[in-house]
């Protein structure tokens, strides 16, 4: 994959407005509208290749973590392949348990707000990943806050979550439907996801939009021209960020 640029960055104007220096009930911010749309794996892998990486939520559900494993796309196990270190932490002792016995090591419970363990929590990381989690918390600025708290000498923190501006919610919107998993709490935007990191304490740097989301006609066409031709089209032609199913969002401690 040819190496990702972000879709939307700060700047000294919005971190006014992250912050709460300023505030407007209308303000408009500016991103770009058609770009290189990565999958949010291979975005991932490229960040935090040869980095010291905790992982929260190492495990993703019991019940697919074979079938990850033989498809090879469980997210812990390719992380661990590129990084210089991966910790793993979970707070479902059955899924971790599931694990240990694929041989997939490195990965203990911790729950966030009960769990002291100075080993994990002073090693000095160069990345906390929190994929698919956020969207899941009932109160998501609290939940940041500890990590930011606990977690003194990380550097920065990875966070992926679902796409607000997705198009396949905009088709559902015209059909009146909401799809959503029902235990997610909110769908996130680039300027929410970015004002609920800041409030937690964090800086926000940078944000991708990734994972392309239903296509229309025209689109699968153009799709297969770039299939024919040997090339992934989501990295070798721009498309509208309506096409992404996801954001992810970097920011420094």
């Amino acid at each position: 994959m040819n190496k990702s640029r972000p879709h939307f960055t700060n700047n000294s104007n919005l971190e006014k407005y992250l912050t709460g220096q300023v505030f407007s009930n209308y303000m408009k911010f500016k991103f770009v509208r058609k770009t290189i749309i990565p999958k949010r794996v291979d975005l991932i892998e490229q960040l935090l290749k040869n980095k010291v990486v905790l992982h929260f939520g190492c495990c993703d559900h019991a019940n697919l973590i074979e079938e990850k494993m033989k498809s090879n796309t469980h997210l812990q196990v390719k992380i661990a392949e590129i990084a210089t270190k991966c910790i793993g932490v979970d707070n479902n002792q059955e899924a971790l348990d599931k694990l240990k016995s694929l041989n997939i090591n490195d990965c203990y419970y911790y729950d966030l707000y009960e769990s002291s363990d100075p080993v994990i929590e002073n090693e000095t990381y160069d990345c906390v990943l929190l994929g698919e989690i956020l969207e899941h918390i009932a109160d998501p600025v609290a939940f940041l806050q500890k990590i930011h708290t606990k977690f003194i000498h990380a550097k920065e923190i990875i966070i992926t979550v679902p796409n607000a501006f997705s198009s396949r919610n905009f088709h559902n919107i015209k059909k009146g439907v909401e799809e959503i998993n029902t235990d997610h709490k909110y769908w996130f935007t680039p300027y929410t996801v970015s004002k609920v990191a800041t409030e937690a304490g964090f800086k926000m740097e940078s944000i991708y939009f990734v994972d392309r989301s239903r296509l229309n006609i025209p689109d699968k066409i153009v799709k297969w021209f770039y299939v024919l031709l040997n090339k992934d089209p989501f990295v070798s032609k721009k498309w509208s960020i309506l096409k992404a199913n996801g954001l992810v969002i970097i920011c420094k401690f």
